[in-house]
């Protein structure tokens, strides 16, 4: 039993390691949480999301503003920031979907006129080099400051296009009226809304609209903090960040639920491993990140029609980073 143990482990660490070989695109995901006086469901902020098109990779899923790096996004020079790019990545896009520009001193203080901001908008998404032509020749400076990283996912080895995405959480200050100056760029989004987590949660109960497990759990770990002040300090915990507040790079692993299973009887036929189930291999040794019964898992019914969370572990600290 042991030999066959550590054989699989070692053919588990193979095909771990060549999944990470393939050829992955950055990408930048940013989560706008806008401060409201106007929710019904114990939230004082609603969060931005934006229904793709049905011909995006995420066909009519309601998701996060953000997409992948340009080359253009490299060419930026801060001192003392971390992970530049992927920020000046996730502020750049979030402006060509939805116009919301996050800058320092506020966009809306400097680019007044709406038909030049959308002038610009459309300059930048057609040519990501504009965005730095556009802060430069405004004096602006995109609020890198004010990204605070959230989570951090890979997509599983088996989807033909695969990004390694980098999630940050913003909380805009109140006197930033985001309803107003916000719309879906009409081309790769067609809907924008802003929803508390519970109302976006159960919008996706009622199949009222499409998520997309980072989408989900990301809601679902937004849920029980009503506060916008605690977000950035205890949301995802545990979770997509560990209790130390390190972002965990998750890689979901898909695993079949076992036949005359609970969980299969109930119409679950697969699940999503992350980091600390026993389930799940660390993505740079192959080794089981977690203990016989521990559990950090997604189930999932259909083609991805509805989710059941099953967990109790922490994530483990990364021992190192991709």
């Amino acid at each position: 039993m042991f030999r066959n143990t550590m054989t699989t482990a070692r053919t588990m660490s193979t095909i771990v390691s060549q999944a990470i070989a393939k050829d992955i695109r950055s990408s930048a995901t940013l989560i706008v949480a806008a401060p409201t006086t106007k929710s019904t469901t114990g939230h004082n902020y609603e969060l931005l999301m934006m229904k793709r098109n049905a011909k995006s990779s995420f066909i009519n899923a309601h998701v996060f503003p953000g997409g992948v790096v340009d080359k253009h996004d490299e060419n930026w020079k801060m001192d003392n920031v971390s992970d530049l790019t992927n920020k000046i990545c996730a502020i750049r896009e979030t402006f060509e979907e939805s116009g919301l520009l996050l800058t320092h001193p506020p966009a809306h203080t400097v680019l007044k006129d709406a038909a030049t901001r959308e002038e610009w908008r459309e300059r930048v998404h057609n040519d990501a080099s504009q965005f730095k032509v556009l802060c430069e020749s405004h004096k602006l400076v995109p609020a890198v400051d004010k990204l605070i990283p959230f989570a951090n996912w890979i997509t599983p080895a088996a989807e033909r296009r695969r990004y390694n995405a980098q999630f940050y959480l913003t909380v805009l200050d109140p006197s930033i009226a985001v309803q107003e100056t916000t719309a879906a760029d009409g081309k790769e989004l067609v809907q924008l809304d802003w929803f508390t987590p519970e109302q976006a949660l159960s919008a996706w109960r009622e199949e009222k609209i499409v998520l997309i497990p980072p989408q989900w759990y990301s809601l679902h770990v937004m849920g029980p903090v009503k506060d916008h002040k605690d977000l950035a300090s205890k949301a995802g915990l545990g979770a997509l960040r560990t209790m130390n507040g390190h972002v965990s790079t998750i890689m979901p692993q898909h695993g079949a639920v076992p036949e005359n299973d609970k969980r299969e009887k109930e119409g679950y036929h697969t699940f999503l491993a992350y980091p600390g189930d026993e389930a799940y291999l660390d993505i740079k040794t192959g080794n089981p990140s977690g203990n016989p019964g521990d559990r950090h898992r997604i189930y999932i019914q259909g083609r991805m029609q509805y989710f059941d969370l099953e967990k109790n572990v922490n994530v483990p600290e990364p021992k190192s980073k991709l």
